[in-house]
């Protein structure tokens, strides 16, 4: 299903019922379909939502260049169009970090979070040197959806971070990929991760042995699994 949002076509996929909705954020440069082998394993329990960013798939690009107030934004209107109460949020990647700033900026909108490795804004400290300059030379080749404003979004990623309480007290599970990256730099990313469990009296950690970074593709059944345990929970509690 397709919706118009703040008078842009967003393309939103829908199915499923029951409470607490889902929603789904996917990594940077990717959309709704990063999704597509998790959906059918969460809409026979709960209504879940999935779609593209600004000008990704088929959602019409920012009539102005696109910063992360925007994503924002746009993530806000999907969870307020459900009309549905508080969500549950999943997000992959940068998707990750996205709906912690969500959550941080509107915890009234978050019934819970799964974040499935998600990035992080110190991660590349723990590759070597010369691959931290590869990368920033890289940048200046290869565009990402956000290339345009890195300030800001460093600077809302410092305020959230800086916060006593930088997310709400929710359930919260946080998954870790065990493959597809040199042992130091995936320990490194790992224990940036577990802060996140360390600092939510909610939280839980899940380690994915047998996947890299694309768990959503490789393990959707554990993804779905994880979403649904987090539903059944905030049933069971009567919090949603």
């Amino acid at each position: 299903m397709s919706r118009t949002t703040s008078q842009r076509f967003i393309r939103r996929l829908e199915s499923g019922a029951g409470g607490p909705p889902v929603v789904l954020e996917a990594g940077l440069n990717g959309g709704a379909d990063t999704w597509q082998r998790v959906i059918p394993m969460l809409e026979p329990y709960v209504r879940v939502v999935a779609y593209d960013r600004a000008g990704i798939g088929g959602s019409d690009a920012s009539p102005d260049r696109p910063t992360i107030e925007r994503q924002l934004d746009d993530l806000t209107s999907i969870i307020t169009g459900l009309d549905a109460g508080p969500a549950v949020l999943a997000g992959h990647s940068w998707g990750g970090i996205l709906v912690q700033l969500l959550a941080f900026r509107r915890p009234e909108l978050v019934a819970g979070l799964v974040l499935v490795d998600p990035g992080h804004e110190q991660m590349e400290r723990g590759l070597p040197l010369p691959l931290q300059w590869a990368m920033k030379g890289l940048r200046v080749f290869v565009h990402d959806e956000l290339s345009a404003d890195p300030d800001v979004t460093e600077a809302a990623l410092k305020e959230m971070r800086a916060a006593e309480r930088p997310l709400p007290d929710v359930p919260l599970v946080v998954m870790s990929a065990a493959q597809g990256y040199p042992h130091g730099f995936r320990e490194y990313w790992t224990g940036l991760q577990m802060e996140l469990v360390a600092a939510n009296p909610q939280a839980r950690h899940v380690t994915v042995q047998d996947s890299g970074h694309q768990v959503p593709v490789v393990r959707p059944d554990l993804v779905a699994n994880t979403i649904l345990s987090v539903v059944t929970q905030l049933r069971a509690d009567n919090t949603v």
